[in-house]
């Protein structure tokens, strides 16, 4: 088992055993392996030996051990502390089967994409938690990417830089190129149609795409709503493809082609449920606004992302 997941499989059974999803979550009290102050540890067994019944069962107790293994479980997950993780939820390798535990690393393993910009294409009905979805992914990359940067055209806690045309976007990435990226574009439906849009997303965005890799995207999230709309070139690089039937229920596909209006080659093998809403706060009225207007003529030329950035600074957007 990797790294990540290890990470991963601790940091999903923790959140569920912490919720009292899980058998495992009568473990989450007792301070072995969670306390490292000698001293605290020590009051703490002293304790247990003179209270009558477990400690966790008196009021004072339940708070002091409740706080330290809050405190030890948030240090685990935002270290990434695997060990301590496993500890609190008493969850080993062998714990790990084919159920919807898996799921938090086989989305990874989708998003890693074999080292490259990973294409996540998202559609769905009005109101079934298509934005959500997004931000989920992004939460979910994060506890597995250092520094990483939240890029998007809404306005969210979790939005890190937000962008309102291919310009600011342009700008943005090259502004942070050295910095890991999750990039996402709501209301694709409507910036990336097909009929309206087909040059603008041929002539500015698929040139920026194509360096996605050399700028330190490491995903990018386009939402929409159906595949008639969007651009055919944004279904062709679709690397993980997400049909939002309903708020809880959610498809993912392999791939997403061109000329097709449905993604392709379902994953997971099946429809996954119970898809919980993010922590992150978002208006889902939000207007998403995005303008067309980046000099991609710019990208034809020999320039070196410093100078790139420069000119883009410099002769600002396209609004001719």
């Amino acid at each position: 088992m990797t790294d990540s997941d290890e990470r991963l499989l601790a940091v999903a059974k923790l959140r569920e055993a912490l919720r009292g999803d899980l058998d495992h979550g009568d473990h989450a009290h007792p301070h072995a392996g969670l306390v490292q102050d000698p001293k605290h540890r020590s009051t703490l067994s002293f304790l247990e030996r003179v209270v009558d019944g477990p400690l966790r069962d008196t009021d004072l107790g339940a708070a002091v051990l409740d706080k330290w293994t809050t405190d030890a479980a948030t240090d685990a997950v935002f270290q990434g502390n695997g060990s301590v993780a496993s500890h609190i939820t008493g969850i080993t390798e062998q714990d790990l089967s084919a159920n919807a535990l898996r799921l938090p690393m086989q989305l990874l393993d989708q998003l890693d994409n074999n080292d490259a910009p990973a294409f996540v294409t998202v559609a769905g009905n009005p109101n079934t938690g298509k934005t959500n979805t997004v931000l989920l992914l992004a939460q979910l990359r994060a506890l597995d990417l250092d520094d990483l940067l939240v890029v998007g055209n809404i306005d969210a806690e979790f939005v890190d830089e937000r962008v309102a045309s291919a310009h600011d976007l342009a700008v943005t990435l090259l502004e942070y190129r050295e910095k890991p990226k999750f990039v996402f574009v709501d209301e694709g439906s409507t910036h990336f149609d097909s009929r309206t849009n087909r040059r603008e997303v041929a002539t500015q965005w698929t040139p920026l795409a194509k360096r996605f890799a050399k700028v330190g995207v490491d995903t990018c999230g386009i939402i929409g709503h159906t595949g008639k709309d969007l651009h055919p070139e944004v279904k062709r690089l679709t690397t993980l493809g997400v049909f939002k039937g309903t708020k809880r229920r959610a498809e993912f596909y392999d791939r997403w082609p061109a000329d097709a209006d449905f993604p392709a080659d379902q994953l997971f093998g099946g429809d996954l449920e119970d898809i919980e809403k993010s922590s992150i706060e978002y208006d889902p009225n939000d207007a998403a606004p995005w303008s067309w207007n980046l000099r991609a003529d710019l990208f034809a030329e020999d320039f070196d992302w410093p100078e790139l950035l420069d000119l883009l600074r410099d002769r600002g957007p396209d609004i001719d």
